[in-house]
């Protein structure tokens, strides 16, 4: 299954971080999913974090939204995919795009004075790195994802490109979204 074909849809935009803050924080709705997730207040990079968040944001100017929508082939909806082939399907397509999305806004971060990009959960130490340390052991790399500061991808989605957030629930949806942000100062 190492070798899937499917269609990779890239979209940007650019906001200020006071319009983004504004439309797209929504700490409480955000923060009710983060607490079903596993991972809730495991890892420096997920919910709940421990900084200011509107601080954080507002500390830059700008912020690209980069948006990576896969598409897959219609042979690939049609199969009825065990829990462990349709997570090896999701490493082989998503997840590697999303490890390239990443890498160009890690790259982009360079070319700015003050930048960071939002491509969490980070999984530098281990998933689970507040349960083995005290603190954050790389803070200098550490990238928190859209949901630990309150950003509501769905709406982020909806609102910038008009596209749904659709969930996978154990099949493979019509398409799959990554979100990643890059903030900056000029």
């Amino acid at each position: 299954m190492d070798d899937i074909d499917y269609k990779v849809i890239q979209h940007k935009k650019t906001l200020t971080t006071k319009e983004f803050f504004d439309r797209f924080y929504n700490f409480d709705l955000v923060q009710g999913y983060c607490k079903e997730c596993p991972r809730y207040d495991t890892n420096y990079s997920c919910s709940p974090v421990n900084i200011d968040i509107k601080d954080f944001v507002l500390g830059y100017d700008y912020v690209d939204v980069y948006v990576t929508q896969l598409f897959f082939n219609a042979e690939d909806y049609e199969k009825n995919y065990s829990a462990e082939e349709l997570k090896e399907f999701l490493f082989n397509s998503f997840y590697k795009e999303k490890q390239k999305i990443t890498r160009k806004v890690l790259e982009l971060e360079k070319d700015y004075p003050k930048a960071q990009s939002l491509t969490g959960p980070c999984n530098h130490c281990a998933e689970n790195c507040k349960e083995l340390y005290s603190e954050c052991k790389h803070p200098e790399i550490r990238r928190f994802s859209h949901a630990s500061l309150g950003m509501d991808s769905k709406k982020i989605l909806k609102d910038l490109f008009d596209i749904d957030l659709i969930l996978i629930n154990g099949v493979l949806p019509k398409y799959l979204n990554n979100v990643t942000s890059l903030f900056y100062k000029k």
